[in-house]
Parts: structure tokens; C-alpha cells; sequence
């Protein structure tokens, strides 16, 4: 029997058990259309409307799934709308395998409509890539890419496949999957058994520990055996805002975020003080360290850090020890080690700042409860907090929606809430609303994004309504990019350049998609209309006008330090 590329591509996403493929057509893609048309009813093909956003959709899927997400696009300017969406998924370690056609080989060198160098324009963005040249080459391309993607450290691949080695027909090869490679993370490691020894007797010999896990800890899946080790050594855990979900946020010993955005001053006061330090899954970046401020590099605190990669170890912080492994494997081995220690119980170190802890959420409480307009963002965080299952998944945008959710929205443990910060671009929360919904369609799942993310994604507002999705897409509308206007207030002296929108009616273009739009002025309002969109059994747009960032001040620690410079107080707007 003798098939197609097209129909080896699509067979080979059938053994993979790949649920859905979310895409655009174009010309250089047809004879894989004609595969998938075949296979329609076990592979769903997500039309989407942008390139872009057919990645961030497959990068959400994948990270609530566990199962890589699966794009695709064609040739020319198809393919470089891919890239920010692959490049998103490679920072933020996830698994998304991008398939993307190209012009024929035939006519390489011509300058045909829409070629280009794929594999060149994917290099910076992708863990691996491939230009299958052949028809036979398609069912080791595709293992190979899949293997690529779930293993070590996850990532984004892509394979170009030109247009006429779809077409062009073979006898069928081994078209067997990987069974490992149909979730992530695949083909898991443990660290060396003599490094965890080491790294549990500084552990036990810490007074005063501080452990930070990043999002390789929730893609591990490790939170059980990190709340164990975090009672074990009466260590609190802080995280990354990737990390979020890493330890339940109702523990006692979790810290909440910790960092430059979104962190809360008493989890980064007890980082400063902890003598040693034990990264979990972290890239140590310029984010959760606050710029490398936290801690300086030249603190002296002990360094330790358990990674899946160990170009990671050391990069930016001298390390007394590194353990090079799966997260969740790493943490169970350590627990394994501090146990057989045998060290006596210790007080957990946040009822030392029982009364910073209780000062910072009464003053959101007291924000929330404002009667001003614009509204403020807290509100709409205090109520979503109130509102929504425990199961629930939130996805935040970048811009407004992420200081807030990072630190006042209270996670449970696991893939609660999803912040796209490996480059931190706008318009992920309605491509990624969607994702997450197929991924786990029992879940209520919100998207919370800024106007200035809007203009960026509002076309696949119509994919939500076509597939008739219910979830709840929230916006804070403060009539700008207010991420920008406050730098340049706090920075250039208010000089406000370039970052104001006009008044839009949101909520009726939501509407002319095939959404439920409501809009929100009344701070009132707030509450009943989020509680009815919840539960409604069609997707609801929900626009808020809120009031920006230039008044009130996120929790962003280098904002906050400059406008206590300036003389104000450590926020703005209290009523």
C-alpha cells in the first residue's frame, strides 16, 4: 500500500494520538488537508485565524494537557507568523511540534512565491527543526520531532515539509510512536545519587532555607513531593510566575510569587534572608531574581539548584551544588535523603511576619472594596478569587492582567494558571482560553487580557464563538498600553508618547463576533456580572473599564521603589 507524505504526516499524528491540530490553510498545505480530511473524525483540525494564535492555542493545550500541542502553517509569511508563538513555547519550555509546508523542491533557488529558508528563520526560536526531503523520511522526522519536544528539556520544534513531498507517494514505512513521547515530560532522569546526598546535608544544615521553583516544577508535575520537602526542612517556597501552581498558595509555607513583578515584599524579604537557596525548575532569570538583586550574586547565600537541564545550573548564580534532573524525581530523592536525616521539627519562618502577611491582604481587600471609577484591577482579581471552582484554569495575558494575577490570585497546586513570560507578548489569553478549554473541557476557564492585547488577537474571538466554547474573557480596559505609560511616567518624566488607545465599544465587537459582550463601568457591577458569565453555557466577552497603572501602581517592586523615591506611598489610589 502506498501513501501520500500528506497522508504519512497525518498518520503518524494518529499514532501520536494528537487530539487536535490547531492551523491556517494555505496552497503549499493542500495535500495535507486532503490527509486530515480523511481523518476527520479522529484528528480536529482547529481553524484558527491567525498563524500566531494557532500556536498559543497549541502552547496552551500542551501545558494543561501534558501532551505536546500540535501547529501547523504554510509557506511564506504563514510560517513567520509561527514565530512568536514558537517562540513563546521554547522559552517557556513547553512542548509544541510546528509542521509547517513549503514551496516544492523542485524549484529551490527560483524564487518562488513564498519560499524561504524555514529552518534558518527557526533556529533562534525552536530546540530542533528539519526540511524533509524526502517522502521516506517522514514517519523518522516526525518520531524524532516528537522525541525532540517531550524530552529533557521540553521545547518547540518544527519540521518544513515541502509541498511536493506531501504529494509525492511511498510504499508505507514503520509508522510506529513512541509511547513516552505522547505526553511530556518524556524519558525522565534522576540526578546523581551522590549530588543528592551532598545537597541534603546542606539542606538539613541550613538554618534558614528558602526553596523557588519554576515552571520545570509544574511541568513535572512535583508539587506533592515539593510541599513534603518544603515540611520536611520548614522551608518556605516561593515562585516564579511560571512556577505558580509549583506548591498549593494556601500551604503554609508557600510564599506566593517572588521577584520583580508580582512579588510580594514579605516572600522577597524572606529570600533576602534565607542562607541558602534552592532553585527547583527555575531559569534563575531577570524576573524572579529581580534583576539578579534577589539574591545579589554576591550575597554569599548558599546556592543550590535542581534542574532538568544543565545548561541552566550556574548560568547566572556561582552554585555550591547543581542536580541535573526531573524535578519531581529530584525533589523525592531529596526528600528520601533529608528523611533518613532524621532533623527535628521547624517553625515555619512566615509566623515571624504574621503581621506583614495580614497588612499585605487586608490592603487588597481595601483596594478591592474601592467604589471609584475607573474600577481597580484588584477588584476584578478579589472576585474571580471568590468565584471561580478550585479546578478552574486562569490565563493571563502580558501587560496589566500579570503583576495582579501574579500576586493576589491565590492558586491551588498544579496548571491553575497559565502567564506566558518566556517573552511575555500580547494577545495569548484568546488564542490560549481556547486551548485550554479543549485540553480540559470540564474546567471553567478564564482569560484575562488588556486592551492593548485586543488588537492583537481579537480575530480568533471568532474561533471561540465558532466552536461555541463557553468560557469567560475578561478585559481591564484602561485606554492605553499602561505597561509603557507608566515607565514613562515614573521614567521620562510623563512624557506620554504613543500609548493611547481611543474610547472603543469592546464589548459590541464582541458581540459582532458571536460572543456575549458586556461592558463594566460600575464597580458594583463587577461581581454579578463575572458570577452569571461563569457559569453561562456560551463564550462571554467581559470588558471592564479599569483604571490604569499610571494610578494606580502595580505590584511591580522597581515601580514601587521609584515612586517611594518620589516621595509617594508604597501604592497608589487607596480611596
Amino acid at each position: 500500500m502506498r501513501l501520500s507524505g500528506g497522508q504519512l504526516v497525518a498518520q503518524m499524528l494518529r499514532a501520536y494520538r494528537v487530539e487536535y491540530l490547531f492551523g491556517v490553510p494555505g496552497e503549499t498545505s493542500l495535500a495535507l488537508y486532503d490527509a486530515l480530511y480523511e481523518l476527520r473524525g479522529e484528528i480536529t483540525h482547529v481553524l484558527a485565524r491567525d498563524e500566531r494564535a494557532a500556536a498559543f492555542m497549541a502552547d496552551a493545550y500542551a501545558r494543561v494537557s501534558s501532551r505536546p500541542g500540535v501547529c501547523e502553517a504554510p509557506s511564506g509569511a504563514g510560517a513567520t507568523y509561527l514565530v512568536p508563538g514558537l517562540a513563546e513555547a521554547q522559552a517557556s519550555s513547553i512542548a509544541v511540534v510546528a509542521l509547517i509546508s513549503d514551496t516544492p523542491l523542485r524549484d529551490e533557488g527560483r524564487n518562488v512565491l513564498t519560499a524561504l529558508d524555514q529552518p534558518a528563520l527557526f533556529a533562534p526560536v525552536t530546540k530542533w527543526r528539519t526540511l524533509v526531503k524526502r517522502v521516506e523520511q517522514i514517519p523518522d522526522a516526525m518520531r524524532l520531532a516528537f522525541r525532540m519536544a517531550t524530552s529533557g528539556r521540553p521545547g518547540a520544534v518544527q519540521v518544513t515539509l515541502p509541498a511536493d513531498v506531501l504529494a509525492e507517494e511511498a510504499d508505507v514505512p514503520l509508522l510506529h510512536a513512541e509511547a513516552p513521547c505522547r505526553g511530556f515530560p518524556a524519558y525522565r532522569t534522576r540526578p546523581d545519587p551522590a549530588a543528592v546526598e551532598e545537597a541534603a546535608d546542606l539542606l538539613t544544615r541550613a538554618a534558614r532555607p528558602v526553596i523557588v521553583a519554576g515552571g520545570g516544577a509544574v511541568t513535572s508535575g512535583a508539587h506533592e513531593e515539593l510541599a513534603m520537602l518544603a515540611e520536611l526542612l520548614g522551608a518556605p517556597v516561593g515562585t516564579s510566575i511560571c512556577g505558580k501552581g509549583a506548591i498549593s498558595e494556601q500551604h503554609p509555607l508557600s510564599l506566593g510569587v517572588v521577584g520583580g513583578n508580582g512579588g510580594r515584599p514579605y516572600a522577597n524579604a524572606l529570600l533576602r534572608e534565607a542562607d541558602l537557596i534552592l532553585y527547583v525548575g527555575c531559569k534563575t532569570d531577570s524576573v524572579t531574581t529581580d534583576g539578579w538583586d534577589l539574591p545579589p550574586r554576591d550575597s554569599g547565600q548558599l546556592i543550590l539548584h535542581l534542574d532538568v537541564d544543565p545548561a541552566e545550573i550556574g548560568r547566572n548564580y556561582p552554585v555550591a551544588l547543581g542536580l541535573v534532573g526531573d524535578a519531581r524525581l529530584g525533589l523525592a530523592d531529596l526528600v528520601a535523603a533529608v528523611r533518613r536525616r532524621g532533623i527535628p521539627p521547624r517553625p515555619n519562618p512566615l509566623v515571624e511576619r504574621a503581621g506583614e502577611v495580614l497588612a499585605f491582604w487586608a490592603d487588597l481587600a481595601a483596594r478591592a472594596a474601592a467604589s471609584t471609577r475607573p474600577i481597580k484591577p484588584q477588584r476584578v482579581i478579589e472576585v474571580l478569587s471568590r468565584l471561580l471552582p478550585e479546578d478552574s484554569i486562569v490565563i493571563a495575558d502580558a501587560g496589566t492582567p500579570t503583576p495582579f494575577t501574579a500576586a493576589y490570585f491565590r492558586t491551588g497546586a498544579g496548571r491553575r494558571v497559565i502567564i506566558p513570560r518566556g517573552h511575555g507578548g500580547l494577545g495569548f489569553a484568546i488564542p490560549g482560553v481556547l486551548g485550554a478549554k479543549l485540553a480540559r473541557p470540564q474546567a471553567t476557564v478564564v482569560g484575562l487580557m488588556g486592551d492593548g492585547s485586543f488588537g492583537m488577537s481579537a480575530g480568533d474571538l471568532e474561533t471561540v464563538a465558532r466552536l461555541g466554547l463557553p468560557v469567560t474573557i475578561v478585559q481591564f480596559s484602561n485606554g492605553c498600553f499602561g505597561w509603557i505609560k507608566v515607565n514613562q511616567q515614573l521614567y521620562h518624566g510623563g512624557r506620554y508618547f504613543a500609548v493611547d488607545f481611543t474610547d472603543v465599544d469592546y464589548a459590541s465587537i464582541a458581540r459582532g463576533f458571536g460572543l456575549r459582550g458586556v461592558r463594566v463601568e460600575d464597580p458594583e457591577q463587577v461581581e454579578p456580572v463575572l458570577r452569571e458569565a461563569l457559569v453561562a453555557d456560551v463564550p462571554t466577552f467581559v470588558d471592564i473599564v479599569t483604571e490604569c497603572e499610571t494610578t494606580e501602581l502595580p505590584p511591580v517592586s522597581r515601580w514601587q521603589k521609584v515612586w517611594q523615591e518620589k516621595g509617594g506611598q508604597t501604592c497608589r489610589g487607596l480611596p
